[in-house]
């Protein structure tokens, strides 16, 4: 992509984040159109965050990387995964009735980040995902060769599975630094960590995840 585009907007009460996946069923027929495109030419588009009559400025694009089901209405249960955080400098109604968004991609460095502070803030997360989801979602192993890579955000991956909320996730999407990103999620999981064996705490943590692992 060039530093600034033209993209097809989606709005939804969701937060993408970069590598991440969520499952979406499309029913209203603009935004059929505009998966179904995306789909057969293979392109991007953006997932930003719509909530209290507000379109926030700050998004993720996305592709579709599965189409699970299509029925007759021409309804449709996909899988998308984010790429790349943007920012929506303006945005205009399109002829098929979506908006496209002028937009600038942001970039990342996923290498930026205090050491102790992620040693901490892993061990935290570990010891959540034992207590919540009892071995049904993988921990993080620093030294698998995934993370050596450097290519994920150690910070959205543990802000997938942890319940925050939607705001907290756009805070997060909104920042520029992982080391910054890694201190909201870390003072994040301090906050919440004594409540954990709670039963009622851990009901909604489950319930506002929506990723894909």
């Amino acid at each position: 992509m060039n530093e600034d585009t033209d993209l097809p907007l989606f709005p939804l009460s969701a937060v993408l984040f970069p590598q991440s996946k969520i499952p979406l069923f499309i029913f209203e027929e603009r935004y059929k159109i505009l998966i179904k495109d995306s789909i057969e030419t293979e392109s991007e588009f953006g997932i930003i965050l719509f909530s209290g009559h507000k379109v926030h400025t700050t998004g993720c694009t996305a592709k579709v990387i599965k189409l699970l089901n299509e029925n007759e209405k021409g309804e449709m249960d996909i899988v998308i995964e984010g790429y790349d955080r943007f920012e929506l400098l303006n945005y205009k109604a399109g002829t098929e009735g979506y908006f496209i968004g002028k937009v600038r991609i942001l970039e990342d460095d996923y290498t930026d980040y205090d050491k102790d502070v992620l040693a901490e803030c892993i061990k935290i997360y570990n010891e959540l995902v034992e207590i919540v989801y009892k071995g049904t979602i993988e921990k993080i192993n620093q030294n698998d060769l995934k993370w050596k890579k450097r290519l994920r955000s150690f910070a959205f991956v543990m802000a997938e599975k942890s319940g925050m909320s939607l705001n907290e996730r756009q805070s997060l999407l909104e920042t520029n630094n992982e080391n910054d990103r890694m201190g909201i999620v870390m003072n994040y999981l301090k906050s919440i960590f004594p409540k954990l064996k709670e039963s009622e705490r851990i009901s909604e943590i489950i319930k506002s995840d929506g990723y894909i692992q």
